[in-house]
C-alpha cells in the first residue's frame, strides 16, 4: 500500500473513531491560549505598527441540557509601546439557542436561530471536529499529553479550495456587505495539529496556527477608492479539553437577565456527523493501533 492510500485508510479510520465517541460525549472542559500578531502596513509609506494580543480563557460545556460557558480575558498592546495596553473581560453562556455576552461589566443578548444550528456553530469542540473531519489528516504517531497517551495527527487544509464555502459561512455569520471573504480566505494558510486521545478516542488537544492578510480587497474597496492600510495577522490558538462526561453545573447569571438585545442578527448553520456502526469501530481502533506501534 503506498503512502497516500495509507494515511487516507488512517483518517478514515480515526474519523470514525472520533466521531462515535463524540456522539457519546455528554460534557467537557477546556482552557484556551491565543497569541495573535498584527502588523499595520502603511502601503504608501511602508511604515509598519506592530500591536499584539494575548488571550486566556476558560470554558465549559453540558451538552446535554445544551449549556455552554466561557470567561475569557484579553490584553493587547503596541510592540513600539507597551505601556500603552489595553485590557478586556469577556463572559459567555450559550442556554439552548440564546447567546449572551458580558463585555467588560455589561450584557447582550442575542437569539439565535435554533439549537440544533446554535450547537453546531458555537459548541467548542464542534468548531475544532468540524475542521478535523473536513481536512486531510496525517497519523504522525503517538505523544503523551496530560498524562494521556494520545495519537498525533496533522491537518492539511487548501485554503484557496475551501475558500468559497468559507466565505458562504462567514457571510452568514458576519454580513458585511463590503467584505469579500473569498479574497481574505484565499491569502490563508492554516496548520493544525490534533492530539486524540486513544482509550476514549476524543479530542485532548489542538494547536491551530493561520497566517493572513487583510487587503483593501478584501474589505471590499476597488481601485478608485484604494485604502492605503493593510493588516498581516499571525495567531496561535492552543486548546486543551478534559473533565469528559464530568457533572458540569451551568447557571445563567442573575444579571443577564436584563441583558440589551445584541445589534447584529447571526445567521448560522452546519451538519452533525454520522455515527460508524461498533464493527467498523472496532477495525479501525485496531488499524490505528498497528500503525502507532511500528
Amino acid at each position: 500500500m503506498d503512502n497516500t492510500a495509507f494515511d487516507e485508510s488512517m483518517a478514515a479510520a480515526l474519523r470514525s473513531l472520533v466521531i462515535d465517541s463524540s456522539a457519546n460525549l455528554r460534557s467537557y472542559s477546556f482552557t484556551m491560549d491565543m497569541k495573535q500578531n498584527i502588523d499595520l502596513v502603511n502601503l504608501s509609506t511602508n511604515e509598519t505598527q506592530k500591536l499584539c494580543t494575548h488571550s486566556i480563557g476558560y470554558g465549559m460545556a453540558n451538552i446535554t441540557q445544551k449549556a455552554l460557558k466561557l470567561s475569557l480575558a484579553t490584553l493587547t498592546y503596541a510592540k513600539d509601546d507597551q505601556e500603552n495596553t489595553s485590557a478586556i473581560a469577556i463572559d459567555e453562556y450559550l442556554i439552548n439557542d440564546t447567546l449572551y455576552l458580558k463585555v467588560d461589566g455589561n450584557w447582550t443578548v442575542m437569539k439565535m436561530p435554533g439549537v440544533a444550528e446554535s450547537w453546531s456553530t458555537q459548541n467548542t469542540m464542534n468548531e475544532q471536529l468540524e475542521m478535523f473531519n473536513r481536512s486531510r489528516l496525517i497519523l504522525v504517531g503517538s505523544e503523551n499529553v496530560e498524562g494521556e497517551d494520545c495519537y498525533k495527527v496533522l491537518a492539511e487544509n487548501k485554503m484557496s479550495e475551501m475558500a468559497d464555502k468559507l466565505s458562504a459561512d462567514m457571510t452568514s455569520l458576519l454580513p458585511m456587505q463590503s467584505m469579500n471573504y473569498s479574497d481574505l480566505f484565499r491569502n490563508m494558510t492554516l496548520d493544525i495539529c490534533y492530539w486524540i486521545t486513544k482509550d476514549s478516542h476524543l479530542l485532548k488537544k489542538t494547536d491551530v496556527r493561520e497566517v493572513f492578510t487583510v487587503t483593501p480587497q478584501s474589505l471590499g474597496f476597488n481601485d478608485n477608492e484604494s485604502r492605503d492600510v493593510q493588516m498581516q495577522i499571525n495567531s496561535e490558538v492552543v486548546m486543551l479539553f478534559e473533565g469528559f462526561n464530568d457533572s458540569v453545573s451551568i447557571k445563567l447569571p442573575a444579571q443577564a437577565e436584563n441583558a440589551q438585545s445584541f445589534p447584529i442578527g447571526l445567521i448560522v448553520s452546519g451538519e452533525v456527523p454520522s455515527v460508524k456502526d461498533g464493527n467498523e469501530t472496532m477495525l479501525n481502533e485496531t488499524m490505528l493501533n498497528e500503525a502507532t506501534a511500528k
